[in-house]
C-alpha cells in the first residue's frame, strides 16, 4: 500500500523533506494531528516535528487505499497529505498554512 516511505529518526521535517523532494511534490502536515505526549508545553510541537531519533515510519499511500488503524500492532497516524507543487507547509487548526522548515537532523552540513 506504501508508496513511499523513511524512518524518521532525522525528524518529520526533514525526511518528509526527502521524500517530497524525490517525488517532486509538497506536503501539508496538520499540526492538531502531529502525535506528541500531553502534558508537556507546546513547544513540544517543535520537537515532534523536528527532533530525530524516534525511529518511526513515516509512509505515503494513495488516498483511495484503506489505511489500517494499526498495522503489526503498532498506531498508525494520518499526519498529512502530499500535494503538487513544492514546499512543506503547516496547517493550524484554523485551515491556515505557513512555511513548515526543515530542521531535523542534515547530515553532512555545517554545524548551526
Amino acid at each position: 500500500m506504501a508508496t513511499a516511505a523513511i524512518d524518521v529518526s532525522d525528524g518529520l521535517s526533514t525526511d518528509l523533506g526527502h521524500i517530497c523532494e524525490e517525488s517532486g511534490t509538497g506536503a501539508l502536515v496538520f499540526e492538531a494531528a502531529i502525535p506528541r505526549p500531553s502534558g508537556l508545553p507546546t513547544s513540544s510541537l517543535h520537537y515532534a516535528l523536528h527532533g530525530g531519533e524516534d525511529y518511526e515510519l513515516l509512509f505515503t499511500a494513495p488516498r483511495s487505499d484503506s489505511v489500517p488503524a494499526r498495522i503489526a500492532g503498532v498506531r498508525v497516524t494520518r499526519v498529512g497529505e502530499i500535494i503538487r507543487g513544492r514546499g512543506l507547509w503547516l496547517v493550524d487548526s484554523h485551515g491556515q498554512r505557513k512555511a513548515l522548515p526543515e530542521r531535523g537532523w542534515e547530515h553532512f552540513s555545517a554545524p548551526r
